[in-house]
């Protein structure tokens, strides 16, 4: 259960990246162009996969940290570390992920706003 919640965790977390990049993509090449609301649409689905992915990220990192508490405090396996820095990793994937989404949205909003040419 711990290695199937890590490897889907890792697949969320690249589905926010793919997302995220591109958002990053479109804002950097047509940005300018786009009417209101054009960006308002890719924005809104930007967002919501964005989110979306970062939730799974969110689900499946709980829950093989879950497992691996779990494992840790069984009698039936010895010296076992699946995490050496015991931290799960949760606690630093969603807050950078947001920040991303912001991040992104903000660089829409400069290449919106910009007037260099």
């Amino acid at each position: 259960m711990f290695w199937s919640a890590q490897e889907m965790g890792i697949q969320a977390l690249m589905l926010y990246v793919t997302v995220s990049t591109g958002y990053l993509i479109v804002a950097y090449l047509v940005g300018a162009q786009l009417t209101r609301s054009q960006v308002l649409f890719v924005s809104a689905l930007f967002t919501v996969f964005a989110l979306y992915a970062l939730w799974g990220v969110a689900q499946y990192w709980a829950s093989g940290d879950q497992a691996r508490l779990a494992l840790e405090a069984s009698d039936a396996v010895e010296n076992i570390e699946l995490n050496w820095v015991g931290l799960n990793p949760v606690a630093i994937a969603l807050p950078m992920g947001i920040l991303g989404i912001i991040g992104s949205l903000k660089f829409m909003w400069d290449v919106r706003h910009s007037s260099a040419p």
